[in-house]
């Protein structure tokens, strides 16, 4: 296939998608993955889309304080998901038996369904996807917000609700983060934003599931201090001036 044939097939799954995989696009086009790589490389430079983690997405204007489009759950869950599932896993250590807790829609925070399977708990979440996991292979008690589903991100969010968490109060708060600086944690969705604030409100303690990346980078609103946080679950690689940063201000970093 000839390079402007191959451009072409990018940008129909991404007029499709908003995102396009490399497996995505390897697939559709029949070239290299290496060959594909360049191409994103060529378009990137260009303007016309952005690299994002084992794909490609559309820039677009800003609207609504965003211009972000999100891969799908599906994809972002596939993701290092051996290192998602290391911090999953240590964050579902700080869960005991009988309690209500809170759970953030994310790639992150979804592979935390298969260590909570067999507690006896309360979980109240955003996620579409974590709930109906849990619906059916837990016995947890399953609390969703009034809201719309988000096909891509499997999220319930809702401009009719400042506070969707308002009648409920948790131990924990569990959260994935799009950014991390020294002094904030970062995403960029509006109204992603304004349900997590509530989430953090009604909860006595907030955990954030982060992996090495999410340290240094930046969304476009600022969700909270990054003191609101007791404690960032994270993974070895992301030792550096952040974390030495953030232990000084007595947040607890897990590596795992």
């Amino acid at each position: 296939m000839l390079e402007r044939e191959r451009k072409d097939t990018i940008f129909r799954l991404l007029d499709l998608h908003g995102w396009a995989s490399i497996h995505d696009v390897v697939e559709a086009s029949g070239a290299s993955e290496a060959t594909i790589r360049r191409d994103f490389i060529d378009l990137e430079e260009a303007g016309r889309l952005r690299r994002v983690r084992g794909g490609v997405e559309l820039v677009r204007e800003k609207t609504s304080g965003s211009s972000r489009v999100e891969p799908p759950l599906d994809h972002r869950v596939s993701v290092n998901s051996e290192k998602k599932r290391r911090i999953a896993r240590q964050a579902c250590s700080y869960v005991a038996a009988g309690e209500t807790i809170i759970i953030d829609g994310g790639s992150t925070t979804f592979h935390m369904v298969e260590y909570l399977s067999s507690l006896s708990i309360t979980v109240v979440t955003n996620s579409f996807a974590i709930a109906s996991y849990l619906v059916k292979h837990s016995n947890c008690t399953v609390i969703l917000p009034e809201g719309t589903v988000n096909p891509s991100s499997q999220l319930i969010l809702s401009t009719l609700s400042a506070d969707p968490f308002a009648n409920y109060h948790a131990a924990i708060a569990f959260m994935g983060i799009e950014g991390i600086t020294e002094s904030t944690l970062t995403n960029s969705e509006p109204l992603l934003i304004q349900a997590e604030r509530a989430m953090i409100n009604h909860a006595r303690e907030l955990v954030i599931l982060a992996d090495e990346t999410k340290f240094g980078a930046i969304g476009n609103l600022a969700l909270c201090p990054v003191e609101k946080a007791s404690r960032i679950v994270t993974t070895k690689e992301a030792e550096g001036p952040i974390v030495a940063a953030l232990r000084e201000k007595r947040v607890e970093i897990v590596l795992v």
